[in-house]
């Protein structure tokens, strides 16, 4: 059963705001009728006033004589001595003034409420106190069903999402509604599709690791198998060794691309040169791109001081340069270039190789996406590797297609990198 304990809290205030307010109220007029003080007596009271400063004691008179009074409404006018000028005698008197009328003469003007000589005050009618008792009790159930029935809607979604259904949304629900709780439930909705992007990756991930390993596996079944069938066949043991080798560095990958994602690396973050660890990579680089009869060249601004993961920016920047060897056609170079600019750095690695068709670019960084020219060679792990790594770092990773054709990669890392 779902706790409602918001929903009285604000139930209870709301109408214990509204009855304090309507009570205050009928207090006031009460007391007011206690004291005589009606507004057809005031309105009387002023007017008389008004006539005798101004017009004098005939004026007043004629007021008190051809102006209609309520029966329990007392208002006389009396000279200085105490005799009865006009109007009804006041028994008791409840209000007293004496002027001076336009004239000079000096005179009292008396008023009361007549309730009759030993009557009983009359008795009040409850009904007003009741009906607006009950309407402050409305108006507290429906501010208090407009602030707590989205918040039940709330907690009902992320039920559901914590249940694995990431297709439940909740703004729909809420109409036209514009306020902070549309907000809310904005944010949970964003939320829910996250996570249900998050799972399906997690799905996919998993069924192409299954799908990567199955084949050397598969492999090395098989040249056991030849192994034990005939024992002279060395090539086997090479065949077998090379297999274990590739499932190696597909493991070994893996858990550089899990490293990236779940940041478990916090305390290897420490300070470094990232243009001189691409001079590092670009060195070691130009001995794969020599057998191509190629070149790797750096070209750089200057030194770029920062805070980060060593190893992951080493792997990123390794991942897109080999990339870029590796398809670069022979007897070209390969460009990487380390630009300062307005709020960090850009690194551009280009490449003179068969490019990208504009439609895959963003498809590239995606795990074990190897693409339509790569000839079956290596996992699909490394721009993948690159792009999480990157976004550990604050960073964004791009790629084009080159001036002159290939492709280039640019990443931009900004100034000032926290300790990721």
């Amino acid at each position: 059963m779902m706790r409602r304990r918001l929903f009285w809290k604000l139930f209870l205030a709301f109408w214990l705001a509204n009855c304090l307010t309507f009570l205050v109220g009928a207090g006031a007029f009460m007391l007011d009728e206690l004291r005589g003080d009606t507004p057809a007596l005031r309105s009387l009271l002023a007017t008389e006033l008004t006539l005798l400063e101004r017009y004098g004691e005939q004026a007043g008179r004629q007021l008190l004589q051809v102006s209609p009074q309520p029966p329990d409404v007392q208002v006389g006018l009396y000279d200085a001595s105490g005799r009865l000028l006009a109007g009804k005698a006041v028994a008791p008197v409840r209000f007293e003034q004496a002027l001076s009328d336009a004239d000079g003469r000096a005179l009292v003007l008396r008023a009361s409420v007549a309730s009759g000589v030993g009557e009983a005050p009359r008795p009040r009618s409850m009904g007003p106190l009741v009906t607006g008792t009950l309407m402050s009790a409305l108006f507290a159930l429906l501010c208090s069903l407009y602030l707590t029935r989205p918040l039940a809607w709330l907690r009902e979604a992320m039920g559901q999402v914590a249940q694995g259904r990431f297709e439940v949304r909740v703004r729909p629900r809420l109409g036209r509604r514009r306020d902070e709780i549309v907000d809310l439930a904005e944010d949970c909705d964003r939320m829910a599709g996250q996570l249900k992007a998050l799972v399906q990756a997690q799905q996919h991930l998993l069924h192409d690791i299954s799908h990567e390993l199955r084949s050397p596996l598969t492999r090395l079944h098989a040249a056991i198998g030849l192994l034990r069938q005939q024992p002279e066949r060395g090539e086997m043991l090479e065949r077998i060794e090379r297999e274990s080798r590739r499932m190696d560095d597909l493991i070994e990958q893996l858990l550089t691309l899990a490293r990236a994602q779940s940041r478990q690396d916090d305390g290897a973050c420490e300070v470094l040169d990232v243009v001189e660890l691409l001079a590092q990579i670009v060195e070691d680089a130009r001995f794969e791109a020599g057998m191509k009869q190629c070149r790797v060249v750096l070209d750089s601004d200057g030194a770029f001081v920062t805070r980060g993961h060593e190893e992951l920016l080493y792997r990123a920047f390794e991942n897109v340069i080999r990339n870029a060897v590796r398809y670069t056609a022979p007897g070209t170079d390969v460009w990487v270039r380390a630009l300062l600019v307005a709020g960090g750095l850009r690194v551009e690695v280009s490449d003179q190789g068969p490019g990208v068709e504009p439609g895959r670019l963003a498809g590239i960084f995606a795990p074990f996406d190897r693409g339509a020219d790569s000839g079956g060679d290596g996992f699909g792990l490394g721009l993948a590797i690159a792009q999480r790594a990157i976004h550990l770092h604050q960073g964004r990773i791009g790629a084009q297609a080159g001036e002159g054709g290939g492709l280039r990669v640019w990443i931009d890392l900004p100034c000032g990198l926290p300790g990721v």
